[in-house]
């Protein structure tokens, strides 16, 4: 997976093709993410963090993702951290406020033990 490639912290031509390509497949099919369940769209935005790959479009995309489906998808505590270390790696990405304050939010109500979903 793009996730486990990225913990290798591959810094090669070939890693950073398949970044490329992962992004290009992803945007031009952006409508496929309706689909995608929350801890698939925090993994893929903290591949791409972790490897150095900055795609300001395809964070933008499942960024606005999140943020639209706030209330379906449901996050653990991990994946609302890895959510907000992809977001805040990437500050000036357009969604990147909506993301790390909705995060926030979720991470407070589950630390209180609120019953949440993101």
């Amino acid at each position: 997976t793009v996730s486990a490639f990225a913990a290798t912290r591959h810094a090669t031509q070939t890693s950073k093709l398949l970044f490329t390509k992962v992004s290009d497949a992803i945007t031009m099919n952006a409508g496929v993410l309706q689909d995608w369940e929350g801890n698939d769209l925090v993994a893929i935005s903290f591949a791409f963090m972790k490897a150095g790959h900055e795609d300001i479009g395809l964070l933008d995309l499942i960024g606005n993702e999140v943020v639209r489906r706030k209330d379906e998808l449901s996050l653990d505590m991990r994946e609302l951290g890895n959510l907000a270390a992809a977001f805040s790696y990437c500050p000036h990405i357009p969604c990147s406020k909506n993301v790390l304050e909705l995060t926030y939010e979720k991470y407070q109500s589950q630390a209180r033990g609120d019953d949440v979903s993101l």
